[in-house]
């Protein structure tokens, strides 16, 4: 009996009918975390307890802030917008950690370039690039996913709408916009416009540093001459320079202040399996629920990282095994201090999950419940969405 194409293909237009009430969903979530006062700055979750460091002209436009909370990330990231040169002495004081934090500069110069340098523009602006950003992967995923079938549908989803992808929309981080270049890198390669291609990896990097295990995209296949090979470490060098002087810039701007945790890293899976392990011994306290959340998206992440394992023997051309597989081996190796709360790790991988959603196989009898078990974080992503005031009631 024939296997090969369990998955029929859907009517012509309803695939493209789900994408349009998929986009109308994310925005309706979106536009959930509008207020008259604050804007959208819900999105960037300023917390209570920070609220005394603050810079002075982002105090005064009175964002949305939660009461008895930090807060999260994107917090320090809107500050540095308001002051990318990082001019601002009160930097020094209003980022946790300001060398740290200073380092992924894209996302804040342009959110300074969009609001015009004014500051309540310039939070607005801010909150809102996860959303432009995921509204752009959602058009250029269909490059790749076009929708002829369930399966196809289920993977574009997956990419969309799991924990890491909307941790990152719903706490205004950058880990979706650098996710997003370096898609954009991989579709300018496969058109053979190489410099276009290392000017977008040139952008993830200054967006997100470990943007760097994407490098990979520029290289050409072994088949090719040693001359594309050397032009293409070239491009990479290249591209590499805008953020040596950035980092040489901070450094000179926050001299003093502390290197990476070593905590980020550790022994394969080790820490993911301890995080696994204290979540379960805390479950009676804090609800079995969380821990089946963590365990399912877990699960998930797992079956992407076995599933571009396995393909290594027949992925090499493919720029998307490249990408994912080095992301995977991030994975693999993610330490403690990322595993604190796993949605961090989701969101470290998102290249692995693109990847895995693009190079899924999607007319076997198997793809369905593979690309099922592969985005098994959808069942929690849409959480990470919900206005903050819905999760942390007053």
């Amino acid at each position: 009996m024939n296997r090969q194409h369990r998955d029929a293909p859907l009517p012509i237009a309803a695939p493209w009918i789900f994408h349009a009430v998929a986009v109308v969903f994310f925005l309706a979530l979106v536009a959930c975390h509008y207020d008259r006062q604050t804007g959208f700055t819900q999105l960037i979750v300023f917390g209570d307890r920070f609220a005394a460091n603050r810079l002075p002209q982002v105090a005064a436009t009175r964002p949305f802030q939660l009461q008895d909370s930090r807060g999260y990330d994107g917090q320090f990231y809107a500050q540095i917008a308001v002051s990318p040169l990082l001019a601002d002495a009160g930097l020094n004081t209003a980022l946790d950690n300001p060398a740290y934090r200073s380092r992924r500069i894209g996302l804040p110069w342009l959110a300074w370039f969009a609001g015009l340098g004014q500051t309540p523009w310039v939070l607005q602006a801010y909150a809102l690039l996860n959303v432009v950003a995921w509204l752009a992967l959602a058009a250029l995923l269909v490059h790749w996913m076009p929708p002829t079938n369930a399966t196809a549908l289920l993977a574009w989803l997956g990419c969309l709408f799991g924990v890491g992808v909307m941790m990152s929309v719903g706490r205004s981080l950058t880990d979706l916009p650098s996710a997003l270049l370096i898609a954009v890198a991989i579709v300018l390669a496969e058109r053979g416009k190489r410099l276009g291609a290392g000017l977008a990896f040139a952008l993830s990097l200054l967006t997100r540093e470990t943007s760097v295990l994407a490098g990979v995209l520029l290289l050409p296949s072994q088949r090719e001459d040693r001359r594309a090979w050397l032009r293409a470490m070239g491009i990479g060098v290249a591209a590499l320079v805008p953020l040596a002087v950035w980092l040489l810039y901070v450094h000179a701007r926050f001299p003093s202040a502390p290197g990476v945790d070593g905590d980020n890293f550790g022994w394969p899976f080790a820490a993911m399996l301890g995080s696994l392990e204290a979540v379960y011994r805390a479950a009676p306290q804090h609800g079995w629920h969380v821990f089946a959340a963590q365990l399912l998206s877990t699960i998930g992440l797992c079956v992407q990282f076995l599933y571009l394992a396995l393909s290594a023997r027949r992925s090499w051309d493919e720029r998307w095994w490249r990408v994912g597989a080095m992301f995977a081996l991030l994975f693999a190796v993610l330490g403690p201090a990322v595993w604190e709360d796993y949605t961090a790790a989701a969101r470290a991988v998102i290249p692995m999950t693109l990847a895995f959603n693009v190079l899924l196989r999607r007319n076997r009898w198997w793809s369905f419940p593979l690309c099922l078990l592969g985005n098994f974080s959808l069942l929690h992503g849409l959480a990470y969405l919900l206005p903050p005031t819905w999760l942390n009631p007053p």
